[in-house]
């Protein structure tokens, strides 16, 4: 019995044998025959990419593939430094194994031998008006998110605010293999995908869907780094854990998984941590991340579509995600700042701050994106979405405002002032002090708000006549309420002991909606010519109200009287807790600030016609047409302290031409010429004669004298890459200008140290850029890379230079402010006389600037070491106030190193000088030696599990200082910051593919290690699992 159950177990055994279907074969090189170890073999369906069958070849180089029926199939062996081979089979019913025999193997660019395989991957390639980043040819640490990597590309700026400029232009979106990605958050890309999923990085300028399927530019162009992922990880789900604790009692969790298929993606993600998330090894140079923050996020992005192809009948896409976002900030920020005021060197205003602000936001997201091709000449988009968002906030600053410079007499000028005594402790600083304040705010804000847009295309022949129908429309609704408390003190008036207290509410309501409708038409008229016309009307409603409170006239009479037991609201001593307010209407409605209150809604009524024309060759692409643009406005305003009920009509024609021209002089090299002149309007309440003086140490106006402004932005760029010498250039030259820039005009009065604001027309204002990108590599082998990126910037900043100097105009505004609020006769007229008595020049700030960026690098098969250099030189030229001349160099100049090893473990180290030289103020002339590393071990099967501690700023000298200048005003600030820390991180990756699991190590088979640690035991690094 026990003979024949071993039989049929044989014979069942053979059988399932026989019905899969064996394949074998040898992975050999080209030159010698010798075997190629660890090398993918994989099994696919002829003319398809899915991956059904995969494993590593053996030490022989043999491997061993089982196909699951009958058929056609292509085996295709892959290995780090060796071209791809693929060959063709068929299987056919009763074949049991198939041998294929030996695939010879063909070194691709790379040294091959017994120890060493060398990368030569190249780091920029140019395709069309896309720049091209190969992943693969930077090396970040263990465990980095896409941010690290982001941080190295060249012409790639990543702000302290995490905003990205790619060659000057603001990064807007993420694209994961041309699909939406958490659609207009860069920061979740940036923070939670792994640089592990990524092959290629591109760059461009992305169309909008309009423009995609009509082919006529819209101008909405989106600038975009677009995700290529590696295609071995199709039909696979990445997971990413990653958890870390250190010092100071840091925090940081991220999770992310997602799986990719061809046609569909889902990612999920959720993560948090208190360390502002800088990113390791980054260049944060001066005034690195501000306050103190911790932040919650979760998310989940999709995206999938069917197997029609584009524009195929039937082809339907889907896509959208949801994400939540949370976070709490404390910022403590120190400034001072001088004001220059006439073209006396000698005459400026200085103000010193301090302040400490708690903040919170909260927010939800969803939208979604279908495309449907009912029919092969139709195409129809359509995008919804939601968004809610909350915030509250607390503060409390110390501000003194000094008719010279505060620091001849004080270290340390708002302690000084703020002392007891100060008259006779420090006398001389007294003498320059105009006014003090203490302020005490709080806030919160929630937003609705709902979109939609929907996209008909339809083609009406092959040879590019289309219609289009374009369909948008928002609703939103949002409430904000504020409170402050103010203890102003005024030196230089008769009664120095006077105090202006003031206890401040305001709330203001908002509804919006908006819609507009595009219809458009294209006609070819020639050969590669097209005819465009285009009209569009787009209404816009808004409701904005806004209602403020003078809580501490409860302390007074009439108030006082009428409504007893309130005047603790006016008592600066023992006033309520902020946002406190009373607990009967009536009350608060009495003492309603109907000056500063406004109430008013807007209709526009917007109607645009284009016509263009459109050349497409292979060569040549041109387009240019002209917008015309008649718009009405409608305005009721209220305003009941000013006397001001009105509905005001205004009615404006404007012209916008555009032009683009772009040459191909090759596949990888082109010039990009772009023209574009627009107009807008002055704010209508901008044009109103009101004053706003809640605020009665800064008081603004309107000014029904405003014109509109004009702009002109010409911008030129040129793109090559020569892929045999992996060498890439791009240049480039950017220009704008406006006339009529509306700037506000600030008067300052000396006396009490009153900001008057008035908005005006000035002409002047430009701006140049011109930047210079070069990439190559250099050598036989092509193991080293140089990089250089140029940037050179003008800029023309005009502004104006004001302040009270007659007797009258000064005496008028003592007067104001020493009068209680009810005895002064608020009048616009009042107001204006103070600029048209006022001392004005116009002051011209003519700034250079030059930046540098320079990198060496040489990458081996197992280490990596690069040196860096960057300058910035600003040289500014004021034609009046020459306390805003001067010539400052900032620079830096470092190495960095990566080593891997072939038993798990990594070291990664990044030391640099930065250095600040030609700041009159001495304290700025500094020097920051800014050190990083990380040590990193990897363990468990195929190194799934990752150890790494990482010290930032290990020497203690990253500051928070920076410096801002422009044509009126020099600040000096400086804030708190996480700057010198460790974290213990724990990193598991875990890949499920085709339902079965394997942990994550090195690219895969990429030999790592130095030639002495490679064979004598060594535990080679590899992907045993078969979806590498």
């Amino acid at each position: 019995m026990r003979r024949r159950l071993l039989f049929f177990l044989s014979l069942l055994m053979t059988t399932q044998l026989w019905a899969q279907h064996i394949v074998t074969g040898r992975a050999t090189e080209s030159q010698g025959k010798k075997p190629v170890e660890l090398a993918t073999a994989a099994l696919l369906k002829t003319n398809d990419t899915k991956v059904l069958r995969a494993a590593s070849t053996a030490a022989n180089g043999t491997f061993t593939l089982v196909a699951p029926t009958p058929g056609k199939y292509t085996v295709r062996l892959s290995y780090l430094g060796y071209e791809t081979v693929t060959k063709n089979i068929e299987i056919k019913a009763g074949t049991d194994t198939l041998k294929v025999g030996d695939l010879l193997m063909q070194a691709d660019n790379h040294t091959l031998g017994t120890a060493t395989v060398s990368v030569t991957a190249s780091k920029v390639e140019q395709k069309d008006d896309t720049t091209m980043f190969n992943a693969k040819a930077y090396r970040v640490p263990e465990g980095s998110t896409l941010e690290a990597l982001v941080k190295q590309l060249p012409g790639v700026e990543v702000g302290d605010d995490g905003s990205i400029k790619w060659n000057g232009k603001t990064v807007k979106e993420f694209l994961i293999n041309g699909k939406d990605f958490f659609k207009g958050d860069t920061e979740t890309a940036m923070k939670n995908l792994p640089t592990d999923l990524v092959s290629k990085i591109k760059a461009y300028d992305k169309q909008s869907d309009y423009t995609e399927q009509t082919g006529i530019d819209d101008g909405e162009e989106t600038t975009v780094l677009d995700i290529s992922t590696k295609k071995e990880l199709n039909e696979s789900w990445v997971t990413n854990l990653d958890v870390a604790y250190g010092n100071h009692d840091r925090y940081s969790g991220r999770l992310f998984a997602t799986r990719f298929t061809d046609r569909s993606r889902v990612s999920v993600f959720g993560s948090m941590n208190n360390t502002n998330n800088q990113g390791f090894g980054s260049y944060r140079g001066f005034g690195g991340s501000s306050g103190l923050t911790a932040t919650k996020s979760a998310g989940l992005d999709f995206s999938w579509e069917n197997d029609k192809k584009k524009r195929e009948a039937g082809r339907l896409e889907f896509g959208g995600n949801v994400r939540y976002y949370h976070s709490s900030r404390d910022l403590v920020s120190i400034s001072n700042s001088e004001t220059f005021l006439t073209s006396d060197s000698k005459s400026s205003s200085f103000a010193n701050s301090r302040s400490k602000t708690g903040s919170s936001s909260s927010s939800v997201n969803a939208s979604l994106r279908m495309q449907w091709s009912p029919d092969t000449m139709t195409t129809i988009t359509f995008r919804p979405g939601y968004s809610y968002s909350e915030s509250h906030n607390d503060g409390a600053s110390l501000s003194a405002t000094f008719n010279s410079n505060p620091y001849a007499f004080s270290v340390s000028p708002l302690d000084s002032i703020f002392a007891q005594n100060v008259i006779l402790s420090n006398p001389e600083l007294y003498a320059i002090m105009v006014n003090t304040n203490q302020r005490l705010s709080m806030g919160d804000s929630k937003t609705h708000n709902v979109d939609g847009g929907l996209n008909v295309t339809r083609r009406l022949n092959a040879k590019g006549r289309n219609l289009s129908l374009h369909l948008r429309g928002s609703y939103s609704k949002s409430e904000s309420n504020s409170f402050s408390i103010s203890n102003i003190q005024y030196n230089n008036q008769n009664d120095k002991d006077k105090k202006n207290f003031l206890n401040q509410y305001s709330t203001t309501p908002s509804k919006n909606y908006n819609y507009r409708v595009r219809l458009s038409y294209a006609e070819p008229f020639a050969k590669n010519w097209f005819a465009e016309a285009r009209y569009q009307f787009a209404h816009r409603y808004q409701d904005s109200n806004r209602s403020r409170f003078n809580l501490d006239s409860l302390a007074y009479d009439p108030f006082k009287t009428l409504f007893p037991g309130y005047e603790n609201f006016g008592d600066p001593e023992n006033y309520p807790e902020l946002g406190t307010l009373p607990n009967r209407d009536e009350v608060l409605n009495a003492v309603r600030d109907n000056f500063n209150s406004q109430y008013a809604t807007y209709k526009y009524y917007d109607h645009t016609a284009n016509v263009g024309i459109r050349y497409n060759s292979e060569k040549i692409r041109f387009n240019a047409g002209v917008d015309f643009n008649p718009e009405k406005t409608k305005m009721a305003y209220n305003r009941p302290g000013q006397h001001i009920d009105t509905l005001i009509t205004r009615d404006v024609f404007k012209v916008s031409p555009q032009v683009r021209f772009r040459y191909k002089f090759s596949k990888t090299s082109q010039l990009d010429i772009r023209y574009r002149g627009s107009s807008s309007e002055p704010s209508m309440t901008d044009l109103l004669a009101v004053v706003d003086d809640a605020d009665p140490l800064n008081i603004s106006m309107g000014n029904p004298g405003l014109k509109p402004s004009w702009s002109n932005t010409l911008r030129v760029s040129y793109h090559g890459y020569n892929p045999e010498r992996q060498r890439g250039l791009m240049g480039g030259v950017n220009f704008s200008q406006t006339s009529n820039a509306i700037s506000n005009r600030m008067v300052y009065d000396e006396t009490t140290g009153v900001r008057y604001m008035r908005p005006e027309n000035i002409n002047g204002n430009w701006n140049g850029r011109g930047m210079f990108m070069f990439n190559t590599a250099v050598g036989r082998e092509k193991l080293f890379n140089i990089n250089t990126f140029t940037s050179f910037n003008f800029d023309n900043s005009v502004g104006y230079i004001s302040r009270m100097n007659t007797k009258q105009a000064v005496s008028a505004s003592a007067a104001l402010l020493a009068l209680p609020k009810t005895e002064v006769e608020h009048t616009y007229d009042y107001y204006n006389n103070i600029f048209n008595s006022a001392s004005s020049e116009k002051n011209t700030t003519r700034t250079f600037r030059i930046d540098e960026n320079v990198r060496l690098s040489y990458r081996a098969n197992w280490f990596d070491v690069g040196v860096l250099g960057r300058l910035n030189y600003q040289h500014a030229r004021a034609t009046i106030q020459k306390n805003a001349n001067m010539d400052t160099w900032n620079f830096a100049y470092g190495a960095n190193a990566n080593f891997n090893f072939d038993f798990g473990l990594s070291i990664s180290t990044d030391i640099r000088m930065t250095s600040r030289r030609g700041y009159s103020d001495r304290s700025m002339n500094t020097n920051e030696l800014l050190w990083n590393a990380q040590i990193a071990q990897s363990f468990l099967k195929n190194n799934a599990a990752t150890i790494s501690i990482q010290f930032y700023d290990i020497l203690q000298k990253q500051s928070n200082v920076s410096r801002t200048l422009t044509a009126t005003q020099r600040t000096d600030s400086w804030t708190n910051a996480i700057n010198s820390y460790f974290m213990v991180h724990f990193i598991y990756k875990l890949n499920i593919f085709n339902g079965s699991m394997a942990g994550k190590g090195k690219e895969k088979g990429e030999r790592m290690g130095p030639p002495n640690m490679r064979g004598h035991g060594a535990m080679p690094m590899r992907m045993a699992h078969p979806m590498m």
